[in-house]
């Protein structure tokens, strides 16, 4: 993020897919029937006699809808289908644009190539991803278990546990084991023969009976593109759950920085899993070991040093006003000094004085005294015609990380401020507008985790949900779905995906520590709004010491 941070998937498309994948076969036939399926014009390819009976009707509708297409006349149904291949069916059941500009930078993938804008457009909505920072592979053909592992990810489906429906259980890759038990306990894929066979590779008459599914969950079932807060509040309170044992596995002596400490507290203590008392122990310790040894100056210029520290320890219900014989509240008072670091001074030190509704203490040494006055109406003269905000005091352009940002400073000013509200609506219109069509956001060139982070808080700051409020849905995602696309699987989170532009950042593909704090703590702050519980900053409901 500048100066203070470095600031899909298929989403409710797929709302619920009904299927039951199989392979060939009589088991397989009658595991793909569909009820209430529309008449439809038969197919007229010339191989249309050895397309199972189960795959014909989705066959004829997704060619009449122009989402697939034969080759010289025959639509070879037994055919293995490869990445390249269902992407373009993906795309077009879809309907996203194909002629969007260029985001994907993979070696593999050029513009002269057939399924290029397909790719291009599918790595835009955030659903498909490479299989390293700068391959697709697009022949490679897909198995049971790698559809498995789409589908998981695709509807942010949580863990399920095991099941004991299958044989070969053992044969299934260790990477799409977890996946498989979830699709299997909910009755989603099935195996024959007791087994799964995870290494069969899908049909081109499969992919097409998955995709009209997945169409018609989407038209029929009238609950519209995006999983309602039941499902999604599942999927979140795993991630949440996986990030917090992430990072205090890899956070062990949680310190005072930007990363590796401060944020890492909030977004466990915030999140209300359950952390040892030694964790946030030891971080209290660490507090007043460094305070001592900087006789209470974190920083002379860079005051949201003291602004994340006074955040992370409220969050633990400790009192800010003695760390070490210091009151940390004190040095927000000197308002000359906390604007030198530019618009992050007045919006952190309202996020940090307002988290606890405490006072500013009035310091007689200072030149100027802060005031919550002086503060908001510092950020409201640095807006940007138009809408929004951006880091630099002359910046021509508005940056959606510092836009959001803002909001979560002037939020609890919103109903009592007429100068706040207006330029926060301002703001609000801008957001949805320069939003990206898979939900997300991009700043300095690149869509990256933390642009989102910081809407999806600014959002649940004023009471908005971004997983389900039409001005924050592009292509059927949402901030959210946009979001826990940047997982890695293992609980931490990327800066930018692979095969992504990188800003300076975090290496796209590559797990980023500053990432996955701030991904925690949005996926908190929306967690906390679905439940009716204070929002991420206020933490009025904490008891300190």
């Amino acid at each position: 993020m500048k100066s203070f941070w470095r600031v899909k998937r298929l989403a409710g498309l797929l709302a619920m897919i009904a299927i039951v994948l199989c392979v060939a076969g009589k088991t397989q036939a009658e595991s793909f029937q569909r009820e209430n399926v529309a008449e439809v014009t038969p197919v007229t390819y010339a191989d249309a006699d050895t397309i199972s009976t189960w795959a014909l009707d989705a066959i004829s509708e997704a060619t009449q809808k122009a989402f697939v297409s034969g080759s010289y006349g025959t639509f070879n149904p037994q055919a293995t289908i490869t990445r390249a291949e269902f992407t373009k069916i993906l795309v077009s059941v879809l309907g996203l644009d194909v002629n969007a500009e260029k985001v994907i930078s993979f070696k593999d993938v050029t513009q002269d190539d057939w399924f290029y804008p397909y790719v291009n457009a599918g790595y835009k909505a955030g659903f498909i991803s490479g299989h390293s920072q700068d391959q697709f592979l697009p022949n490679e053909k897909l198995t049971r278990e790698q559809m498995a592992v789409n589908m998981v990810k695709a509807l942010g489906l949580p863990s399920a546990g095991q099941s004991d429906a299958i044989m070969d259980v053992d044969q299934v890759s260790d990477w799409a084991k977890a996946d498989v038990q979830t699709i299997l306990a909910r009755g989603l894929m099935s195996g024959w023969d007791q087994a799964f066979h995870p290494r069969v590779e899908v049909t081109r008459e499969m992919a097409t009976v998955v995709a009209m599914r997945a169409y018609h969950d989407q038209h029929d079932a009238g609950q519209g593109t995006i999983q309602p807060d039941s499902l999604k509040k599942a999927a979140v309170e795993k991630q949440i759950n996986q990030t917090a044992a992430f990072l205090q596995q890899t956070v062990t002596d949680p310190v005072i920085a930007s990363v590796g400490g401060d944020w890492t507290v909030v977004g466990l203590a915030r999140s209300g899993v359950p952390v040892p008392d030694a964790y946030y122990a030891k971080y209290y310790a660490n507090v007043e070991k460094i305070l001592k040894e900087k006789s209470g100056k974190l920083h002379a210029v860079k005051y949201t040093e003291y602004d994340r520290v006074i955040l992370a320890l409220t969050s633990i219900g400790r009192s800010v006003d003695d760390v070490a014989g210091y009151n940390l509240r004190e040095w927000l008072a000197d308002y000359e000094t906390l604007i030198k670091q530019g618009i992050n001074g007045p919006i952190f030190a309202l996020i940090a004085l307002d988290s606890k509704a405490y006072e500013i203490p009035i310091v007689n040494s200072v030149k100027k005294q802060t005031t919550r006055e002086l503060l908001i109406n510092f950020i409201l003269n640095r807006e940007i015609a138009g809408g929004g905000w951006a880091l630099g005091e002359n910046a021509a352009e508005s940056d959606p990380d510092i836009t959001a940002m803002a909001i979560q400073g002037l939020a609890p000013y919103y109903l009592t401020n007429k100068n706040v509200q207006a330029a926060i609506d301002r703001a609000l219109i801008w957001l949805s507008k320069v939003q990206t069509a898979d939900g997300g956001y991009a700043s300095q060139g690149a869509t990256n985790s933390e642009s989102v982070v910081q809407v999806i808080v600014a959002l649940t700051s004023l009471g908005i949900n971004p997983h389900t409020d039409a001005r924050f849905i592009k292509n059927g995602s949402s901030a959210i779905d946009a979001l826990l696309s940047f997982s890695s699987g293992s609980g931490g989170f990327y800066h930018v995906k692979s095969g992504g532009v990188n800003n300076g950042g975090g290496k796209p593909g590559e797990v980023d520590p500053m990432a996955t704090d701030q991904a925690m703590y949005a996926l908190v702050a929306y967690d906390r709004l679905i439940k009716g519980q204070t929002r991420l900053y206020d933490m009025t409901d904490v008891n300190v010491e």
